[in-house]
């Protein structure tokens, strides 16, 4: 089973979590693996799409749009190699949930 990344934390705020949104949006036809800066700063590619990034960005207040909140980004391998689920915690302690086949992502 494939896991494509470390489980780790990132501290996001609403301005990097728009930004990747408009990147995606871009992209609409061919998902990317987005560049996500863990807590020391290291980029991890991560298989995200628009609809997580929007859920993320909801909980995140515009109006403070520079304070970082923590995400925690996970990888749950499925029973097929190239496929499985992104898990992202966010701040509220809620979780996203999106399935995600690999090779149907490419880096940007």
């Amino acid at each position: 089973m494939t896991v494509p990344f470390a489980a780790f934390t990132s501290p996001l705020n609403w301005q990097q979590v728009s930004l990747l949104l408009d990147t995606v949006q871009y992209f609409a036809d061919a998902p990317k693996w987005l560049s996500i800066p863990d807590e020391e700063k290291s980029s991890i590619p991560v298989p995200m799409t628009a609809d997580t990034l929007r859920a993320m960005l909801e909980t995140l207040d515009e109006e403070d749009a520079f304070t970082p909140q923590v995400f925690t980004i996970k990888w749950e391998p499925s029973e097929t190699e190239d496929s499985g689920t992104l898990i992202v915690g966010l701040p509220s302690g809620e979780q996203i949930r999106q399935p995600a086949v690999l090779s149907q992502f490419s880096p940007v």
